[in-house]
């Protein structure tokens, strides 16, 4: 019926549900929208999200115009901001989300701290200090300050650079301290404990997620201390440092900023975690051994030390690290342990070739703390990993004695025996291993940027497609017409062995492993992929299911008749007339 009003019959709760995540713009003009929401519903939601896209006034204005206009729109913005806070029932909000976005990290940054008549950063301006004094904000239980620039999305295997980092800064005498208990900072200079404070107590802070942050390692020990509940631990892209945030910004007697003194030698960093059952780790920058945060001097330009680090988190079930291979240990080992996901970024040509280092030995010591994790998933490049004496493999494979699945997202040059190898010692060191996803990629391939930007918006643009662009773009092939013809024409009687894998016996290919999945791109007779179908075809003897994806649909459709053939004269299946497995296509 034409003009029914049907949010009406919707239970209030259920109303207050919904406006909770609205931004608070929005929230207030739901008064519109029903007879019952003119009480202006919204107000008891126990929720105020502020969002703003900061507008740039520097190019076309003069400046005391432009001036004049963007700090206008900031104090527009922080009155409403402000009346909102005013209008929650009850006097406070349990949720408090401010989110701002630019394309300009120095507009931000003038838009949260800086005075309209000086320029300069002045505390009676700054914005989130302001929000969070108010009287409402001050029994709020989740916190989320978000301030997205143009260097708030990474999309290179790098870990976060100084240029990169912080438009405000904030104390924890401003945070809710009795009731918080999620804390999300984006875009932060640092999350400081005050001096001359007393004990810090976060008695229900549970979740702490820093994104693109600087934050000393006495600073955020301190806070983790203070909550003995904090459970989630996540750190994106976040300058973790040994030295306080003042370290960082030295000024002459002429009011010149000059480079902090040198650090003393690296040591051994700890984290203590007691509580946590999830820890995030993901392009985070440590302690630099050659340290000159000059801002005229290159991050890029400066090799990056290994920093060993010491974590103590006993509770631990999940952990993610995306960074560059460092020397962390766990002690004690996590004993509940029951997901780990490493990915490893390309080293430099410096880091490589530096005798001093052993990649290899960093690797498996650092994987040997997750021996009692259930499900791991693994990138890095194959060839790194290889351990090829049989006395180094007994000094450093570990036994993943409760290893159930495992996903491999392996790199790999024109070694590849050194590269199947790498995963040969995997297999050796996963006893009860079910379910094994391996995806491939060539070394000029993963460097081709464009390549994955491109693939990236062919999926979002594609997605519900599955003989997509994506497909024909990841096959590597002139025409659809060759690529067919290419796969038509293998025989697997010609397909050579690996000698890594086909001259050993692994306890999981006997036992238990039931499930396989192989992504690679076909691109020759012989390549990797192709082998490894072969191997798992002839040797995983409970093989329930192998999932292929060469990048083309026919593959799937061909392999598995030629499968059969192999395995009819294969005497390790005892002639079997037909796989006892199923070859399917694999989902991406």
């Amino acid at each position: 019926m034409a003009g029914e009003d049907r949010l009406s019959g919707l239970h209030d709760d259920l109303l207050r549900r919904v406006l909770h995540f609205a931004p608070a713009k929005e929230a207030a003009s739901t008064t519109a929208l029903s007879r019952r929401w003119r009480t202006a519903l919204w107000r008891s939601s126990g929720a105020v999200n502020l969002e703003t896209c900061v507008q740039n006034y520097r190019h076309g204005l003069y400046s005391s115009t432009r001036d004049e206009a963007f700090y206008s729109g900031r104090d527009t913005f922080v009155s409403a901001a402000l009346a909102a806070l005013d209008a929650a029932d009850g006097g406070h909000v349990k949720r408090l989300t401010l989110r701002l976005s630019d394309r300009d990290d120095t507009a931000l940054d003038d838009f949260l701290n800086r005075n309209r008549h000086s320029c300069y950063e002045d505390s009676e301006h700054k914005v989130v200090d302001v929000l969070l004094s108010h009287p409402a904000a001050r029994r709020a239980e989740e916190l989320r300050l978000v301030a997205e620039g143009h260097s708030s999305e990474a999309y290179e295997d790098r870990e976060i650079c100084w240029s990169q980092v912080g438009v405000y800064r904030l104390t924890l005498d401003f945070l809710p301290l009795e009731t918080l208990r999620v804390l999300e900072l984006t875009n932060c200079k640092g999350l400081g404990v005050p001096k001359a404070a007393a004990a810090v107590a976060l008695p229900l802070l549970s979740s702490l997620r820093l994104r693109h942050c600087v934050q000393s390692l006495g600073s955020l020990q301190c806070i983790i201390d203070a909550a003995p509940v904090l459970s989630a631990v996540c750190l994106e892209s976040v300058q973790i440092d040994d030295h306080d945030i003042k370290d960082y910004y030295y000024i002459d007697d002429n009011g010149e900023e000059i480079d902090p003194p040198l650090p003393k030698e690296d040591g051994l960093l700890g984290l203590s975690c007691p509580a946590a059952t999830l820890l995030v780790l993901e392009r985070c920058m440590w302690k630099k051994k050659d340290y000159m945060p000059h801002r005229n001097r290159s991050d890029n330009e400066k090799p990056v030390a290994l920093v060993a680090a010491e974590i103590h988190a006993p509770r631990l079930r999940r952990f993610r690290y995306k960074g560059l291979l460092r020397p962390f240990s766990f002690s004690p080992q996590p004993p509940e342990m029951e997901q780990v996901d490493l990915e490893f970024f390309p080293d430099t040509d410096y880091r490589n070739n530096d005798p001093d280092r052993d990649l290899l030995a960093t690797f498996w010591r650092l994987v040997r703390s997750f021996t009692s994790a259930k499900d791991m998933k693994l990138s890095i490049k194959l060839e790194a990993i290889a351990v090829v004496s049989k006395a180094r493999q007994a000094e450093l494979l570990p036994a993943f004695s409760s290893l159930k699945r495992l996903e491999l997202h392996g790199v790999h040059g024109e070694n590849v025996k050194k590269a199947a190898l790498g995963i040969a010692n995997l297999l050796r060191c996963c006893s009860v291993l079910r379910d094994l996803r391996i995806n491939l990629t060539t070394e000029d391939h993963h460097t081709s940027k464009n390549h994955e930007h491109t693939r990236e918006f062919l999926k979002r643009k594609f997605r519900s497609s599955r003989d997509n662009p994506v497909d024909r773009f990841d096959c590597g092939c002139d025409s659809e017409e060759g690529h067919d013809e290419a796969i038509s024409s293998v025989a697997y009687d010609e397909v050579s062995e690996i000698p890594a894998l086909s001259q050993r016996s692994f306890e999981c290919l006997q036992s238990s492993l039931s499930r396989v999945g192989l992504q690679f791109r076909f691109e020759k007779l012989n390549c990797l992929g192709v082998k490894l179908i072969k191997f798992f075809a002839e040797n995983a003897m409970v093989l329930e299911e192998i999932h292929i994806d060469s990048g083309n649909g026919r593959f799937c459709r061909d392999v598995r008749r030629k499968i059969e053939t192999c395995i009819t004269h294969s005497s390790k299946r005892g002639n079997q007339e037909v796989p006892s497995f199923a070859v399917l296509t694999l989902k991406r």
